[in-house]
């Protein structure tokens, strides 16, 4: 039986791809807003969120209070409406879960590893966090 990949792997595999093709994608970071969520709410939302998005993405825990998102050949405003889809469904199914969203694109043009696109998204995370929500 093949065990499925860690994320860390699958951004690894999809790096490699990309160097390949030259067709870029982007890395998600999804996390309720001061990490505060359950562990069946985190698995209810990386269900969610993994039902949400195409099946050539990929959605999974990388932390207890956090889930990493890989958007294949996704960049730049193409990173939106997957990002909406998110939000929307997160506020369906978890409507008291306050998330907070951090991405970057790896490819030609953007970042240059799937290690640094993933920090760069953490950066963007924490972030997030500090801007208000709109009343």
């Amino acid at each position: 039986m093949m065990m499925p990949l860690t994320f860390q792997q699958t951004a690894t595999v999809e790096a490699m791809r990309c160097v390949r093709t030259g067709r870029g994608f982007s890395l998600v970071r999804v996390a309720p807003a001061g990490w505060a969520a359950l562990d069946a709410e985190m698995d209810v939302l990386a269900n969610v969120l993994g039902a949400t998005l195409r099946r050539t993405d990929t959605v999974l825990r990388t932390r207890d209070r956090e889930i990493g998102v890989v958007l294949i050949e996704s960049v730049e405003e193409q990173v939106q409406p997957p990002l909406e889809r998110i939000r929307a469904a997160a506020a369906v199914h978890l409507p008291k879960l306050e998330l907070r969203i951090g991405w970057a694109s790896v490819g030609p043009g953007h970042r240059r590893s799937w290690e640094e696109a993933w920090r760069w998204a953490g950066q963007l995370l924490v972030a997030d966090a500090a801007v208000p929500a709109a009343a």
